[in-house]
């Protein structure tokens, strides 16, 4: 018997348990530090999540189901269950079906039973727990049968990787080309041009299916086929942040004092460029060009941190850095030169400046 038929057998009797003695609480279902939470409500399933990718899984549930959704979380930022306090809300406003809002969970459900399913060595946790009931929560709960087709859904997606010997291909995984020349000899520029645009390396497997319309297992022998022809490889990425996240993080960036960051510099390509990679960090940039004109602008901005470039058309950088360690309010300021020159008297000259 395979590793993934007693995984199934132990997942489905441990279901069955408690479908029949109708708990309500969470099943943690671990294997090494992957960890699932299976929710229920009077032994029927409310909500899948974990693994991985939560929260790919949860978008391409919402994309498949109802693309037009547009959903706010601020209600929802510090509850667990967010997505289904969501749904729940969604329904109530009329904003999707109930139909809908349990073929999202069905889908939800299907991709963390299959990912238990593959797993050996499972461990299984019990934790009471209580969760709101309304009527609509009522109404989004999946059945006893309905666990039962998802669970045999997922068992027959795996069996199918399984018999095709695909089950080395992780859906979590991201494949990526190998070597463009490679591909291009091997197969025709419209091929080429259609994997390239797919195999961006951020897309997992489950992703790629999703996004053309093919099943798991078709896209899994396409992939095989390319893996052994050495045209792809693949590699693993993350998550991506949950809209809870998100908000906390935009929370903690509002809260968070802005830095502010000179750049002396008479190019502005080396200003522009500062500013695209620092702007997004939550930095704010104050490019000069004349270091001259520009030392007021410096007095006022009074930056935090400054890039000089050395070599500039009316004065040295080692002349303005020099300048500053003279005043009061930039003897401390870190300063940064900004060289092509890494030799033994540059470096020196730059410590005894400061």
């Amino acid at each position: 018997m395979s590793a993934s038929t007693i995984g199934y057998i132990k997942l489905a009797n441990t279901l069955s348990i408690v479908s029949q003695k109708q708990v309500t609480g969470k099943l943690v279902v671990a294997h090494g530090n992957q960890e699932w939470q299976l929710y229920f409500l009077f032994g029927h399933l409310l909500y899948a999540s974990g693994g991985k990718h939560s929260t790919r899984r949860w978008h391409r549930a919402i994309s498949q189901h109802c693309p037009n959704f547009k959903f706010e979380v601020d209600r929802f930022s510090n509850n667990q269950l967010w997505e289904y306090r969501l749904l729940q809300t969604a329904i109530s406003e009329n904003q999707i079906t109930l139909a809908q809002a349990k073929a999202i969970l069905r889908t939800i459900a299907q991709e963390v039973f299959f990912a238990i399913i593959s797993q050996p060595g499972l461990t299984r946790r019990w934790h009471p727990q209580k969760h709101p009931c309304s009527q609509t929560a009522l109404s989004l709960l999946l059945s006893r049968l309905e666990i039962k087709e998802v669970m045999t859904s997922a068992k027959r997606v795996w069996m199918s990787l399984q018999k095709e010997g695909l089950c080395h291909i992780n859906p979590d995984s991201s494949p990526v080309v190998r070597d463009t020349n490679n591909f291009l000899i091997q197969e025709n520029l419209d091929v080429f041009l259609t994997v390239k645009k797919l195999l961006n390396g951020d897309r997992t497997i489950w992703d790629i299916a999703f996004l053309i319309e093919m099943s798991l297992v078709e896209v899994a022998r396409n992939l095989s086929n390319f893996e052994q022809q050495d045209l792809i490889s693949f590699k693993q990425v993350e998550d991506w942040l949950s809209p809870p996240e998100k908000l906390r993080l935009v929370s903690v960036q509002n809260r968070r004092p802005q830095a502010t960051i000179a750049c002396i510099d008479d190019s502005h390509l080396v200003g522009n460029s500062l500013d695209k990679i620092l702007q997004p960090l939550g930095y704010k940039v104050v490019h000069i060009q004349d270091p001259i004109k520009g030392l007021a602008v410096l007095e006022d901005s009074q930056p935090d941190f400054i890039f000089l470039d050395l070599v500039m058309p009316k004065v040295s950088g080692y002349t303005i850095c020099d300048f500053l360690r003279k005043t009061t309010m930039f003897k401390d300021t870190p300063i940064v030169f900004l060289s092509t020159k890494d030799g033994i008297l540059d470096r020196t000259r730059a410590k005894l400046i400061g």
